[in-house]
């Protein structure tokens, strides 16, 4: 926790200057960023082996262990968060290609629609074909679902909708409570506790990810989705984040529908579960491998 505490501070620092946080960017250089898709090097060394193809107009990047250790019938479907209007990043490859090493699965990183252009039930028309073709080739039960930030709300939302549910749910700090009035106020509150996260930044992504859909809507909000029939779900999340409050609320929700989830909370920031800069980080990246093959 002493490298997490000196990064944190670094960080508040950083969001507190002048231009910080979402000031860094107006709309159109958001636009410019999110279409940036450049894969790391490391992600063809090692021993990994990439493969981008465009899947009905947007690509996605399988990121498999060549040399053949560990193999397992398990795939593993990552959808990268960003609010909506960013692509993955270097965190994010490094994940899947430590998930790959550690389990011998394939990982496909899906490049979803982003906005502006699009919104987010574009995103999961999408979705749903990309996992009707995973579905061609493997047993629903053999299909992981991974999810950060954005791509968490993803996950669940897109399960709500399949009839053929994925095997299992791992869902890296929510998004709850987007709605204005009573949960706006309580993602204020925390925001001097949130290290990198705005509430202005969470009404960027409800004007244009969020467009023309209604905030309490499944598509958009966990809370609202019906859990009914739903795959084992294992959360990791921080109590530094602007949405703490609201994903506790969220979990104590399930817990008394009696809903199956597992969570991991640590006293750390939003995605603190894929930095494996960080030794918690890479705590948490073995669990959700030791999740994928068991």
């Amino acid at each position: 926790m002493i490298l997490y505490n000196c990064i944190e501070k670094a960080c508040f620092i950083m969001k507190r200057l002048p231009g910080g946080g979402i000031k860094v960017f107006d709309m159109g250089e958001w636009e410019a960023f999110s279409k940036q898709e450049r894969l790391p090097g490391f992600l063809n060394r090692n021993g990994l082996r990439t493969r981008s193809k465009i899947f009905r107009g947007f690509r996605i990047h399988r990121i498999s262990d060549c040399r053949g250790r560990r193999k397992t019938k398990k795939v593993v479907l990552f959808l990268p968060g960003g609010g909506g209007m960013q692509r993955a990043t270097i965190l994010h490859y490094d994940t899947a290609a430590r998930i790959v090493k550690g389990t011998g699965a394939d990982v496909y990183i899906a490049a979803y629609p982003l906005a502006p252009e699009y919104n987010v039930r574009d995103a999961l028309l999408w979705l749903e074909k990309v996992y009707a073709a995973l579905l061609k080739k493997h047993d629903p039960k053999d299909i992981i679902f991974i999810g950060d930030s954005a791509g968490a709300n993803l996950i669940l939302s897109l399960t709500y909708r399949l009839k053929e549910k994925p095997g299992k749910l791992i869902v890296i700090s929510p998004a709850c409570g987007l709605e204005n009035g009573k949960t706006r106020d309580i993602r204020l509150a925390m925001e001097p506790y949130d290290p990198i996260l705005t509430v202005e930044m969470n009404d960027m992504i409800a004007a244009n990810w969020c467009r023309n859909v209604p905030l309490d809507s499944p598509d958009i909000s966990p809370e609202y989705i019906d859990y009914n029939d739903f795959p084992p779900m294992f959360f990791f999340y921080g109590e530094h984040e602007i949405f703490y409050p609201l994903v506790y609320a969220y979990l104590c929700m399930l817990r008394e529908k009696g809903v199956f989830f597992q969570e991991n909370k640590q006293p750390m920031c939003h995605d603190w579960a894929l930095c494996s800069f960080l030794r918690e980080g890479r705590r948490a990246i073995r669990t959700m491998c030791g999740l994928i093959t068991e």
